[in-house]
């Protein structure tokens, strides 16, 4: 491992065959735990349940956001509401191998009325946030910030 190791943050994922497993196909649904929920997973684009692109997204969205909350307070700035839409767009690679290509992020900050910010600090602290953010740190997928 490089660096120093700070904390561990683990996930189960479990599967178990139900009906035919074969290469004409299987059941892809399975089970994710983590902090004692359970969270029904599944492959791309089932509506039911969460895949691997939308959690990789919603990762990467929820570290950002929490990054940019606390830049907010460290400079005394009152957010509101933080409300953003993540985006995995999946594609082929050079070798055409699938993979992650980009996540775009469309977050929406809303701040106190007695917090008065320009866009210019906003669009700062969104560039500051991705910065800092530990799983855009560990990702090669692009990562796009458009505020809305």
């Amino acid at each position: 491992m490089n660096g120093q190791m700070k904390s561990e943050h683990v996930a189960k994922v479990s599967w178990r065959r139900e009906g035919e497993f074969s290469h004409l196909g299987y059941e892809t649904n399975h089970e994710a735990q983590i902090s004692g929920i359970s969270i029904p997973m599944s492959s791309a684009n089932t509506p039911d349940y969460v895949d691997p692109e939308q959690a990789l997204a919603a990762s990467l969205a929820s570290c950002h956001m929490q990054t940019f909350l606390a830049l907010a307070a460290k400079k005394r700035l009152v957010v509101e509401g933080y409300h953003v839409k993540a985006i995995a767009f999946v594609c082929l690679n050079e070798q055409g191998k699938t993979y992650v290509e980009m996540i775009k992020l469309l977050p929406e900050v809303e701040f106190s009325t007695e917090s008065s910010v320009s866009e210019e600090q906003i669009e700062k602290m969104h560039h500051k946030a991705h910065d800092h953010c530990f799983i855009a740190n560990s990702i090669l997928s692009d990562v796009i910030i458009e505020c809305v």
